[in-house]
């Protein structure tokens, strides 16, 4: 979780003519495009989302949900079937 001084600045760059016209870009870019395609990725401690747009453009995107710790919590037991997966001479009969 961010502090509060990450909350102000981010309240401070949005109310600010260069966060407007910043964000403002962002939404020229996909305003009025379609999605043709989306990929995930791996990077180290998220998985990232790409949108394919219908002008060849891609746009990339952090969803807090996609966070390894996140994806941990939600999914203990999947992390554990696959860890052994990958090494089952590691587990014990309590483990089964």
């Amino acid at each position: 979780m961010g502090s509060l001084c990450d909350t102000n600045d981010i309240d401070r760059f949005m109310r600010s003519e260069a966060g407007r016209n910043h964000l403002a870009e962002i939404v020229t870019m996909l305003k009025g495009k379609r999605i043709t395609d989306v990929d995930f990725t791996s990077e180290v401690s998220c998985i990232t989302t790409t949108l394919h747009l219908d002008d060849g453009e891609s746009f990339v995107i952090l969803q807090p949900s996609l966070d390894v710790e996140v994806l941990r919590g939600q999914f203990a037991e999947t992390f554990e079937k696959e860890y052994y997966a990958d090494y089952p001479e590691r587990r014990t009969t309590d483990a089964e």
